[in-house]
């Protein structure tokens, strides 16, 4: 983060000399760990929700064990996070997984812990979580561009993607009234141990057909829609206005499918030669 960029941070994450509170999911991983950095730059309490402890130390810096796949605890620990956070500014939902899949060879097991963790957790957790946010908070959905380009293998992954898109645009209209801003990032692939993992079990060569996009360039955009709200921000710019297209006209990544292997395949074998692959 550049000098300008942290004071503006730090003067959003004040008010009348009070800290403000950031709550953010999937704290452990590529993009929620560097995210839980910046806010911490820029003056933020910090409260992490994520499985595993992020190697982070700081005296503003809280984690709470969290799996947001276990839909049986999800009441509990959200009363918990309501009474350790009874004032929030800020909540950023970064927890994803994928387990790439044909329909057919679907995994229900599998299928319903994309489910969990991808829409029905941040979709609770939003909604109880909703009368501590204050008026001027923020929330940011980090979703992804399968949710305007579903992939060939990630059909539950790219369905909760949309859902998760339709109900952030839902809870844009309801919250207006109190001045809370609800933003969603759509990133293209990120070179994150999410992707390559997502790789190693078969994911979609179509990851590659730009080169994936650094965690610490989507955590920057993040923040900036923390800093200035908007709807929606696709990223990068050039592959969201096609996602957007493929939104209209669904029978354009069919027709585009060719070519976009061709480049997939070729971005691929760059990252390999790269050793960006390997953990």
């Amino acid at each position: 983060m550049t000098a300008n960029n942290s004071m503006v941070a730090k003067q959003t994450a004040a008010t009348d000399g009070i800290q403000q509170t950031a709550v953010l999911t999937g704290a452990s991983g590529g993009i929620g760990v560097i995210v839980a950095r910046l806010l911490l730059d820029g003056g933020y309490r910090v409260v992490a929700l994520s499985r595993s402890v992020p190697s982070i130390e700081h005296p503003a810096f809280t984690h709470i064990a969290f799996d947001a796949a276990d839909l049986d605890g999800l009441e509990q620990i959200c009363a918990h996070l309501s009474r350790q956070c009874p004032s929030v500014h800020v909540l950023i939902h970064c927890s994803a997984v994928i387990a790439p899949s044909s329909v057919e060879e679907l995994n229900v097991q599998e299928a319903l812990r994309q489910i969990a963790v991808n829409l029905t957790a941040p979709i609770v957790l939003t909604s109880r979580f909703l009368p501590n946010i204050q008026r001027g908070g923020r929330i940011v959905f980090v979703n992804s561009m399968a949710a305007a380009m579903p992939l060939s293998g990630s059909s539950v992954y790219a369905a909760t993607k949309a859902g998760l898109r339709n109900m952030a645009l839902s809870l844009a209209q309801e919250v207006r009234s109190r001045d809370i801003s609800v933003s969603s990032i759509f990133p293209c692939a990120v070179m994150t141990n999410m992707l390559r993992q997502e790789m190693a079990e078969g994911g979609s060569i179509l990851n590659f057909v730009s080169p994936p996009a650094t965690p610490e360039a989507v955590a920057r955009e993040i923040m900036a829609l923390v800093r200035k709200p908007k709807l929606e921000r696709f990223f990068p710019a050039m592959d969201g206005a096609f996602g957007r297209l493929c939104m209209f006209a669904p029978g354009l990544l069919r027709l585009s499918l060719p070519i976009l292997t061709f480049f997939g395949k070729r971005g691929y074998q760059r990252a390999l030669r790269r050793n960006l692959m390997s953990e």
